[in-house]
């Protein structure tokens, strides 16, 4: 029986030969003349690392590592950023000008602006009521016409869980028609609730995942896709011959050791608790209308219509992200979790402002 996958993917991709870079190749000897390397590193200043070979082409003891940390089989790739991740299934997966994929608004803008670039159409079945959560009849309805649905858990900006159960349906009402990717960047704040698990039941269902939040490694650009073998069967073909460099690929191995996750997970646990004292000490303002529910290191806020929080807090050195364009966030703000001393310091701008502007 032929794969969902194998039935998706275009036959542009299906025959398409992947580079096939030096480090690809592979072969074994004692002198490594095949890449144009020079043959020993140059070394500037006081660094004493040699950079003068390519990189692997597949990072693959990052990604055993990262499959050591999420405790799965599932195979995985090493991509730069989540966002690396969302191009690449786009392209593998969709034909310009043809296919479509298929989000949930409002949601991480990458995935429409990934597919505009390839010239591929993104259907649009909004999340529903002030839970922000998946109108699962809409997205299976419409699921026939897309190749990939794009859904996001944590959901970005919004800051919610999407239901589990409302995510098993979906797989369960497209496992014929289309991809189920879930973008688990903000996973880390709510692990028990990944839905890896699911993988090895739902062969439709990709997870993203990313090191760029909560194990802060926002500037070294690693990310991960996680899916049957017959996925990324397709998905290896577009990967970069060299897709990351060695010096990232260091500091990733060490944030992935027993004791880097150790790190990460304390600094999780941190960031959650000044995110519950920075909700308490500003919720009694008249002035918001709600602070969302937030499985995230963000909380979204909305104001009433006479607040102009945004403009307020950029006044007083504080940037934060203005949700407004997005219809069903009119009067949002999405303020980051700091540390403590900036969390207290916003608190009292917001408090402040509660009293002296309105």
């Amino acid at each position: 029986m032929t794969s969902l996958a194998a039935r998706l993917a275009p036959e542009s991709i299906k025959k398409l030969i992947p580079y096939q870079s030096a480090r690809r190749i592979g072969g074994a000897g004692r002198l490594w003349l095949n890449a144009n390397e020079l043959e020993h590193g140059i070394h500037y200043a006081t660094h004493t690392e040699d950079y003068n070979r390519y990189p692997d082409f597949l990072p693959h003891d990052i990604a055993v590592a990262y499959q050591n940390y999420c405790q799965t089989n599932v195979p995985a790739v090493a991509v730069r950023g989540a966002d690396e991740a969302i191009d690449l299934l786009v392209r593998t997966f969709c034909k310009p000008g043809a296919d479509k994929i298929l989000i949930s608004s409002p949601t991480y803008a990458m995935y429409e602006f990934c597919a505009d670039a390839m010239a591929v159409e993104t259907i649009d079945v909004p999340l529903k009521g002030k839970e922000f959560q998946l109108d699962v009849e809409g997205i299976i309805q419409n699921a026939p016409q897309a190749k990939i649905v794009f859904l996001c858990s944590p959901n970005n900006p919004t800051g919610n869980l999407l239901s589990r159960t409302d995510i098993i349906s979906v797989l369960e009402g497209t496992q014929h028609d289309a991809l189920v990717v879930i973008d688990e960047a903000y996973i880390e704040f709510e692990l028990a609730e990944t839905v890896i698990d699911l993988i090895a039941t739902y062969p439709n269902l990709v997870v993203i995942r990313t090191l760029s939040k909560a194990f802060g490694l926002a500037a070294v650009r690693c990310g991960f896709i996680l899916a049957n073998e017959d996925i990324m069967e397709y998905v290896l073909k577009l990967i970069p011959p060299y897709p990351m460099p060695d010096c990232s690929a260091k500091i990733v191995l060490d944030a992935l050791s027993a004791e880097g996750i150790d790190i990460a997970l304390k600094s999780t646990s941190e960031v959650i608790k000044i995110k519950h004292t920075f909700i308490e000490a500003i919720k009694n303002n008249q002035w918001i209308e709600h602070i969302y529910p937030s499985s995230t290191n963000f909380v979204l806020i909305r104001t009433n219509s006479k607040a102009q929080l945004f403009n307020y807090l950029k006044e007083n050195g504080v940037v934060t992200r203005n949700q407004s364009h997005e219809p069903a966030l009119n009067n949002c703000v999405r303020i980051t979790i700091g540390s403590p001393e900036s969390m207290m310091e916003v608190a009292q701008l917001i408090n402040q402002y509660s009293i002296s502007s309105l």
